[in-house]
């Protein structure tokens, strides 16, 4: 037990020093504000003119911003920050928790010690608390740190700081292992998606309720962030938007339509669910060297369609860069690799997964006119910590397993004017179960897509999906699913 403690106690600090260390961020060149006025990345508002000067104005001597429009970097506040989320989460369970769920939150120091001498368990909270409830609280620890100036590698050990400090203090329930990989890298993934997608919101150098409007609105997408900045006075100051907010390019399309989920190979007799769907493409992964991780991300968000939150997925890029030189010896625009962090969560009546991942990806791009070009990606990486329904009952609250495993695939785009006309992908993943009904799961998916101009930015699209799993089970059967999926919606372009 004493090695058990020694352990948990060193790593609490050692993340908390990583937190509040101040090397990395000051041997970074600061960024360049962008030259000139640019318009709103988000559509346009009313707004008065404005100037840089006079009050309320950024001003040169405050040295622990990096730019104008920066935060000011405070490490220690954010740790104090994500100590005090904590406490916000537990308040907030006692107060909505149903009277005999509140015991599990009325914690002390008894319950501290019983807690951290226990070790980790694997917990059975519901698909949708564990999958996408955890990795949303590890966004706000992550988000801590960003709204205090710190780096995406300064703020990622905040992620793990506030998911063991809620794991031992915030409640009775016993340290769950699959919450902290959860929370810390799915929060990570969404932490910084919302941060940057706040940023695309905000304009800085608006005033009066143009720019309260857009400060509102972004404080939604990045709870903390958006506070921190009434409190400091930050929502008022005129100011450039700091460059690294500022995407090389943005495209987003926003789908509604209806979903049919068919049983083995047949769609007869599927009911139509309606849905809505949010794409954004924030940057362009597979173009231009990386500057700073997630400067290029993919978002897919799906309501309805057999749950209230059916899908959500986050491709972040890390590292990218251009391989092999041109014809004038310059880096090759056409041949691109990068490593990936993803987060998925997939929730509807046909299936259940969720999973965190790191990957590799290679993408090769070719013109076939000034305004169609075709894209092929191949792509393969590993899957840290996964969760997929299981087929047998196991349990008396979860029916899903748990493990790491592997994923791969390929696609081919066909493009017109930088958005996708045509896609033809095929994806694979492997799964080894740790906790759970004891199998090893192997899903493969086959999808086509066809999007056709109506008029405008109006489009109509159709989508057909095929998605195969069979489950090798130790102490079972084998089982085979298949389930067939199409969509048929409107798809509006910005």
């Amino acid at each position: 037990m004493t090695r058990r403690l020694s352990v948990v106690g060193v790593l609490i600090v050692v993340l908390a020093i990583l937190a509040a260390a101040p090397t990395v961020a000051s041997a970074q060149e600061p960024p360049s504000a962008p030259a000139g006025p640019k318009p709103p990345i988000f559509g346009t508002l009313p707004s008065e003119s404005v100037s840089l000067a006079g009050s309320g104005t950024w001003q040169p001597q405050d040295t622990k911003r990096a730019c104008p429009g920066c935060p000011a970097r405070h490490p220690w506040y954010a740790v104090g920050e994500v100590l005090g989320i904590n406490v916000l989460y537990n308040l907030a369970n006692l107060a909505i928790k149903p009277e005999d769920e509140k015991i599990y939150f009325r914690t002390y120091p008894k319950i501290w010690w019983n807690n951290i001498s226990y070790g980790f368990e694997w917990d059975d909270n519901t698909f949708m608390v564990n999958q996408f409830g955890h990795p949303y609280q590890g966004n706000n620890y992550f988000n801590a740190g960003r709204a205090n100036g710190l780096s995406f590698w300064e703020s990622a050990p905040l992620a793990a700081l506030g998911s063991l400090t809620w794991e031992y203090l915030g409640e009775r329930h016993k340290p769950s292992l699959n919450d902290l990989v959860m929370t810390t890298m799915g929060g990570i993934s969404l932490g910084e998606m919302f941060h940057r997608t706040a940023w695309l919101i905000r304009d800085p150098r608006l005033t009066g309720k143009a720019r309260l409007t857009r400060e509102i609105i972004a404080t939604v997408f990045d709870p903390i962030t958006g506070l921190n900045r009434f409190i400091s006075g930050d929502s008022g100051k005129v100011t450039e938007k700091p460059a690294e907010y500022v995407p090389t390019n943005l495209h987003a399309s926003f789908d509604a339509g209806m979903l049919w989920q068919g049983d083995d190979v047949s769609l007869s007799g599927a009911t139509a669910d309606p849905y809505v769907q949010m794409n954004l493409g924030y940057g362009t992964l597979a173009v231009g060297r990386s500057k700073q991780p997630f400067d290029a991300f993919l978002l897919d968000l799906r309501f309805g369609g057999g749950a209230g939150i059916s899908e959500a997925q986050v491709r972040g890029r890390l590292y990218g860069r251009e391989l092999g030189e041109g014809p004038d010896g310059a880096a090759s625009p056409s041949r691109h690799v990068m490593v990936v962090m993803g987060y998925d969560y997939h929730n509807n009546t046909a299936y259940q997964f969720g999973g965190q991942s790191v990957s590799f990806a290679f993408t090769g791009t070719r013109s076939l006119s000034p305004d169609w070009r075709l894209v092929t990606t191949l792509h393969g990486g590993g899957l840290v910590l996964g969760a997929m329904d299981s087929l047998y009952y196991d349990g008396p609250d979860r029916q899903y397993d748990f493990g790491p495993g592997f994923s791969y695939g390929g696609g081919v785009v066909l493009a017109r004017k930088g958005l996708p006309v045509a896609r033809a992908s095929y994806g694979g993943l492997w799964m080894h179960t740790v906790d759970g009904a004891q199998a090893d799961h192997w899903a493969q998916s086959l999808r086509f897509d066809l999007i056709v101009p109506v008029k405008g930015k109006l489009g109509v699209g159709s989508t057909a999906e095929f998605i195969r799993r069979k489950s090798y089970y130790d102490a079972a059967d084998d089982v085979m699913q298949r389930f067939p999926q199409l969509r048929v919606y409107l798809s509006w372009t910005k």
